[in-house]
């Protein structure tokens, strides 16, 4: 009896510490949306994510198969982030909607003066290029501390 318990308490702990790991801490979420056009960013960080790493999710109602460019546009500051696709799977129940997973380092922009009060742009494939508020701040803000 005793064994069975100890068995289902060590199963719980593991249980809470994996579900733990795998939520995800939201730093920003902005959109854009009218009668015939949506896309939103959502920026957010995962605890057990290695080094400084940022995921970003992409949302439009847009026909696209990729994005070519991101970059955030402060004062007179332009940064290009190096992004790369994540391999996660985001489903909707709307199915006009289309994701685009992707992930960059911390530091791209921890090594830029960046402004609270920025822009976030995305360009797309298909050439259109959608820009939303990007407060930098909250991304600093989310920097480990050592």
């Amino acid at each position: 009896m005793m064994k069975t318990i100890l068995y289902i308490f060590l199963l719980t702990l593991y249980a809470t510490i994996a579900n733990a790991q795998q939520s995800k801490t939201r730093i920003d979420y902005q959109y854009y949306r009218d009668d015939k056009s949506y896309y939103a960013y959502d920026l957010f960080t995962y605890p057990a994510s290695a080094g400084n790493q940022l995921m970003l999710n992409f949302t439009t109602n847009s026909d696209f198969k990729k994005i070519e460019k991101i970059y955030i546009i402060a004062a007179d500051v332009e940064i290009k982030l190096k992004f790369k696709q994540r391999d996660e799977i985001i489903k909707s129940d709307n199915p006009e909607q289309k994701f685009y997973p992707v992930a960059f380092e911390l530091k791209d922009l921890l090594n830029k003066k960046l402004d609270c009060k920025a822009r976030i742009v995305f360009k797309l494939d298909n050439g259109i290029s959608y820009s939303l508020p990007f407060n930098g701040c909250n991304a600093i803000y989310t920097e480990p501390k050592s």
